[in-house]
């Protein structure tokens, strides 16, 4: 057994809960709750955090970590991320989990907002839970941020690859040395952005080696500012 599932089970026996109050209560199905305790399927550190605060503990780290935008460290550190098959995967739901998903989202509706993710063309793929803190998602207005499953692995250098998960915020002010999702030359990405002076910036990427253009700052639609990634390991 893994040890979030043992932590799980032990704190979901402890209070004479059934792993089918469990999984109701947190939105996944009993099946998926019975792998994970057996040790058949690992759980998200974030998702195992989110279970166990359901149940009054606080112990788990998600991997939804803070990713401030500043080249300081990260061309050097990126190559060092193994290359692995980065694909996003859901729990599996019973057909009838939808309407016990919706009612618990809407329970929680002050605590969590369902935001969706989102390919490069601005298409919803799903949604995932989010927690807000003080109504707020990132210090952003919930209904406006997003997250972007990375599609390729043209920032590989940065250690963000196919299949990632970048929180996606609105970017009212254009910082330098940041992450954004851009739109420039027909082609939507996420993109650092280094500020040259007041007409022009020049956008970067990484993936076998850097790589770089420089663009007229009207030349470019910033879609909004990168403020955490979740990698898929």
């Amino acid at each position: 057994m893994s040890r979030l599932g043992d932590m799980i089970k032990a704190e979901r026996l402890r209070q004479g809960m059934s792993p089918k109050a469990l999984a109701k209560k947190g939105g996944i199905s009993e099946s998926y709750l019975a792998e994970v305790e057996a040790g058949k399927k690992i759980i998200a550190d974030k998702d195992a955090a989110r279970l166990l605060k359901l149940m009054g503990r606080s112990e788990g780290e998600g991997v939804l970590a803070d990713f401030e935008a500043q080249a300081d460290g990260m061309q050097a550190a990126a190559p060092a991320r193994p290359r692995q098959q980065l694909k996003i995967k859901e729990a599996p739901e019973p057909a009838a989990s939808a309407p016990v998903n919706e009612s618990w989202l809407a329970a929680l509706s002050g605590a969590i907002q369902a935001v969706p993710i989102k390919n490069t063309a601005m298409h919803t793929l799903k949604t995932r839970p989010m927690p807000l803190e003080g109504g707020k998602i990132a210090d952003a207005a919930p209904e406006k941020v997003f997250l972007l499953e990375a599609p390729d692995d043209s920032m590989a250098g940065y250690r963000i690859r196919r299949g990632d998960l970048a929180l996606v915020v609105p970017a009212p002010v254009l910082k330098s040395d940041a992450y954004y999702l851009v739109e420039a030359a027909g082609r939507t990405a996420l993109r650092k952005v280094t500020v040259q002076d007041q007409n022009r910036v020049l956008l970067q990427w990484y993936d076998f080696e850097p790589r770089n253009e420089l663009f007229k700052a009207d030349e470019v639609k910033f879609i909004g500012q990168v403020k955490k990634i979740e990698f898929e390991v």
